[in-house]
């Protein structure tokens, strides 16, 4: 009996690493075919005593009882019985003196092996939950984590503009994975990354949120391509700090143009407001209607009119229909480009196909006065709601307009090149250099508004997420130069002491990988002079 269990147990031990080599993608090699052999042998071995304690027992039943059966003697006991027990104890200590040892030479290769299979499927899946079809990360960060905007609402002034969203393929030359898993799980309150992990308030789980930790680790580009992509980045903050006035600008024709639309709204309604009830009414009034215009309007036609091009459309509304779109044309003057393009069509009785697409592909007119019907009914919707709370949106888009003209006269986001170079005790190309640096690196923390715009700067080192750096706040945390650059090498750390009485919360990310010793020096030197 404790033959077959121990048989048994060694059975399903092997069983058990059979099963898992396959599984965890080590193949069928030679080490599972041992196995699998030795598990079938244990598996024969175990039938057979199975079956053999059975006929024993049968033959038992139909014996003398025990007490009354004679004994067996010591000469079959110490042969017999005894060599088949040693030769069953032989040929586990034979099987255990192969398997073990195979088992302990394999065991590290196939660990690795089914590490790399899961650290392929967290990848995997981590890239899945990254795309659109999971939570949407690529739409801000772009394909492969190469940085991005997202559309975004500037909380004080109201106006819509676009907010400079980080890349990701570099993210790890600046900070830790705790750091990276933070803000994934929590976002960053006052921008467009939001909390995603269920801690945070979000929808991924701890399990999502490491496999897209994985994906972005997959993704890390070269740390030479990393610092040779610093000179890009301070060229295009230069040109931001150059462009402020005509980006500004630009923001301000956009915000005229929308109160003028505001303001154009009532006399717009006024005149196409009945055009979407027209078309409806051509569509299944009798003699005016055919079978498929009133089919499209969800009705019957009961007097059908003459449709000579067989296009769905009676010859009696083709000219209607081409009158009221080239109203519609010339009326809505703030309609999108799309929207235009299907005001721009004509209906010909005479030919079923009067218009076409942008790619050139034709247009049934039924199709086309369908598509003219479903635009202006959504754009008298949308005109509806404007005329009647025109106080509303003209209050908000006047206090946006306000703002930028106050941003335009402040120009806050400028800097003078020549007064910081004498500040920092440097030449005024470094200066430059020095002010582009801050901007790529620093200033979406430091610099409150500006990952949202020029306009919407409060000046360089003016605070946001990280502390305000005005009036020499840097020199006082950090009297001696050199800590400070120590500092912007290292980053801080979660608890950690830096400083005069700082306290580390992780935030603060570590330059040391892709910024020169030189470059975080300027740094450190423009934010001193701030």
């Amino acid at each position: 009996m404790f033959e077959a269990t121990a048989m048994a147990s060694l059975g399903l031990i092997l069983a058990t690493e059979a099963e898992e080599t396959v599984s965890t993608g080590g193949g069928v090699g030679m080490g599972a075919v041992v196995l699998t052999l030795a598990v079938v042998a244990l598996l024969g071995w175990m039938s057979y005593l199975f079956v053999n304690s059975r006929r024993n027992r049968e033959s038992a039943q139909e014996a003398a009882p025990p007490n009354l059966s004679p004994h067996v003697s010591d000469e079959e006991l110490e042969n017999e019985k005894l060599t088949k027990v040693l030769r069953a104890a032989l040929f586990g200590s034979i099987l255990l003196a192969v398997v073990l040892p195979w088992y302990a030479i394999n065991e590290p290769d196939r660990q690795a092996e089914a590490a790399d299979m899961i650290a392929e499927e967290d990848i995997h899946f981590g890239e899945e939950w990254y795309s659109l079809d999971g939570f949407q990360c690529v739409t801000c960060h772009g394909p492969g984590g190469s940085g991005g905007a997202a559309a975004y609402v500037e909380e004080r002034s109201g106006v819509a503009t676009s907010w400079k969203v980080p890349s990701l393929n570099d993210v790890f030359y600046r900070y830790s994975e705790d750091e990276v898993r933070h803000w994934i799980v929590y976002g960053r309150a006052g921008t467009p990354m939001p909390a995603n992990g269920l801690e945070g308030g979000g929808a991924m789980t701890v399990q999502e949120v490491d496999q897209v930790i994985e994906y972005l680790k997959s993704i890390q580009i070269p740390q030479d391509q990393a610092v040779a992509g610093v000179e890009s980045a301070v060229n295009i903050a230069i040109s931001g700090i150059e462009g402020g006035a005509s980006a500004t600008e630009a923001l301000i024709a956009i915000q005229e143009a929308e109160i003028e639309e505001v303001l154009a709204a009532p006399a717009q309604l006024a005149v196409v407001g009945s055009f979407p009830d027209d078309i409806r009414d051509l569509f299944q009034a009798p003699g005016t209607c055919t079978e498929a215009s009133a089919e499209a309007v969800l009705t019957t036609c009961d007097d059908p009119a003459p449709d000579a091009d067989r296009d769905g459309l009676s010859d009696a509304i083709e000219g209607q229909l081409t009158s009221i779109a080239a109203t519609s044309l010339e009326t809505l003057t703030y309609a999108t480009p799309l929207a235009k393009a299907i005001y721009g069509y004509t209906f010909d009785p005479t030919n079923g196909f009067t218009n076409a697409h942008d790619d050139g592909s034709p247009v049934g007119d039924l199709d086309a006065a369908i598509e003219l019907l479903d635009e202006l009914t959504t754009e008298v919707l949308l005109l509806g709601v404007t005329t009647e709370r025109q106080d509303v949106f003209l209050e908000d888009l006047e206090s946006g307009l306000a703002f930028l003209l106050a941003a335009q006269e402040a120009e806050l986001w400028d800097v003078d090149f020549a007064a910081v170079a004498g500040d920092m005790g440097v030449s005024e190309d470094e200066a430059m250099e020095a002010a582009g640096l801050f901007n790529a690196y620093c200033a979406r923390c430091h610099t409150g508004g500006y990952s949202a715009g020029q306009a919407f700067e409060q000046g360089a080192g003016s605070g946001a997420w990280g502390p305000s750096l005005l009036d020499g706040r840097a020199v006082i945390q950090f009297p001696e130069l050199q800590d400070h650059i120590d500092f912007i090498v290292n980053g801080s750390e979660d608890s950690v002491h830096y400083g005069i009485n700082g306290l580390g919360s992780g935030r603060m990310p570590a330059f040391g990988a892709i910024l020169s010793e030189h470059q975080i020096e300027l740094i450190a030197l423009y934010e001193r002079s701030l």
